[in-house]
């Protein structure tokens, strides 16, 4: 009797040893909390954005709204100016605005350099024209991601045979507005338009 308590008490000790081991590395492989005060940028107007201790020069120019079936998202043609070292930076701010009886819902910015916008118009191109074809699998996605994590989405719809679209943002929070193939196009044209306003003001 005293030996099969003692096996019993044996196993508890042991249980209770491990289990708490077991959790704590558990714990240890969920990937740490992002925090704003060790954001590395990704890109020149992200860089230019965050600078402190100097004044910016910020102009922006509206380019145009495209809706979604859950949101909004506005295209802008932006320029940031360092006035102490005398450089500057050009891009597309799209920020994503979703559709929520919440008042508080944070807007969600994506910056896209100059040098990003004509390699993220012909992707948009290519993804517009998506069809069923690209694979011989039932179903398909195609995706686009710029430095700053601004997404472009094509897939096949799983009900129906229908093409739909999406594009999602931000870094700490994200945001996926999803759109017909017709709104991505007006998106793709409003980005376009912020370029050529750009190339008038270099």
């Amino acid at each position: 009797m005293s030996s099969s308590r003692s096996l019993v008490s044996g196993l508890i000790l042991l249980m209770a040893a491990v289990v708490p081991a077991y959790a704590q590395r558990g714990w240890e492989r969920l990937p740490p909390p992002r925090d704003p005060q060790f954001y590395e940028p990704r890109n020149k107007l992200e860089d230019f954005d965050g600078r402190m201790q100097t004044i910016l020069v910020k102009g922006r120019h509206w380019t145009g709204t495209a809706r979604a079936q859950n949101g909004s998202a506005r295209v802008e043609a932006i320029e940031i100016r360092d006035s102490d070292k005398g450089t500057r930076t050009t891009g597309v701010m799209v920020t994503l605005v979703a559709f929520q009886p919440n008042p508080n819902n944070e807007e969600l910015r994506s910056l896209i350099d100059y040098e990003e916008i004509e390699p993220l118009v012909r992707a948009m191109d290519t993804l517009i024209k998506a069809d069923e074809n690209v694979t011989k699998l039932s179903h398909f996605e195609e995706h686009y991601r710029t430095v700053g994590d601004f997404e472009v989405i094509v897939f096949k719809q799983l009900t129906g045979t229908g093409v739909a679209a999406a594009i999602e943002g931000g870094f700490f929070d994200r945001l996926r507005l999803l759109m017909t193939i017709d709104d991505l196009t007006k998106l793709r044209w409003m980005i376009a338009q912020a370029k050529d306003k750009l190339d008038e003001v270099k």
